[in-house]
């Protein structure tokens, strides 16, 4: 494991309340693995996954959700520090969607058997789990409404909200053509609506990156 890779993995605040010399004896031993991932591969499907904890080393990785009708939607944007795997660790059912990396990633992988003995090991470690299981709650409430509630400019908006990490100035963690797929609208809707709050005087971009003038517009 890289310095980066340490860096990384402890940034995480899940990861942050565990002994740091205990995760590295895990992945030295290989109870615990760093796996590699090129661009476009598929890091877990519904039909391809283990039980296990993974956190983003290096790179970005997409979530998508397959309808009914076998359209592919994006629902999440997953990067360096993020945490995934949560919903099926324990809990018995299929993988709910597919994890395909957008670049060339490196990931920590922790089996269900590691995260067992954390808990029994680290109370900080139970606790910072319960959080970061209720953020993502959130979350996938806040994502509903994205995709179900409101105009392109308020799904925006809150995907806005979402993806700045509670800052005013920041940089999209995507293409438009990919932030379009996510919320669920058109991409010209998209730009309409990024024009229409830059006039506004809601926010400014250029390129990738974002002003947040009106933080009370977008973290309600």
């Amino acid at each position: 494991m890289t310095s980066k890779d340490r860096e990384a993995l402890f940034s995480s605040p899940l990861f942050a309340a565990l002994r740091q010399s205990d995760c590295e004896n895990w992945i030295k031993t290989r109870r615990a693995q760093i796996a590699a991932f090129e661009k476009g591969e598929a890091v877990m499907t519904e039909e391809n996954f283990t039980r296990c904890l993974i956190v983003i080393l290096k790179g970005s990785a997409a979530v998508y959700k397959t309808g009914g009708d076998g359209r592919r939607t994006v629902i999440n944007l997953l990067r360096r520090g993020d945490v995934f795997g949560m919903a099926t660790l324990f809990y018995e059912q299929d993988f709910p969607s597919d994890i395909v990396a957008e670049e060339p990633c490196r990931m920590a992988i922790f089996p269900k058997e590691l995260v067992e003995e954390a808990f029994a090991a680290s109370p900080e470690f139970a606790k910072a789990y319960v959080i970061l299981l209720s953020q993502k709650i959130h979350f996938l409430n806040s994502r509903i409404g994205t995709f179900a509630e409101g105009e392109t400019p308020e799904r925006l908006l809150r995907w806005l909200a979402t993806v700045s990490g509670g800052k005013t100035e920041f940089c999209l963690p995507c293409s438009m053509s990919r932030a379009a797929e996510t919320i669920g609208v058109g991409r010209a809707s998209l730009y309409r609506a990024m024009d229409a709050l830059a006039e506004e005087g809601v926010l400014k971009r250029d390129g990738k990156s974002i002003v947040i003038l009106k933080p009370e517009r977008v973290f309600k």
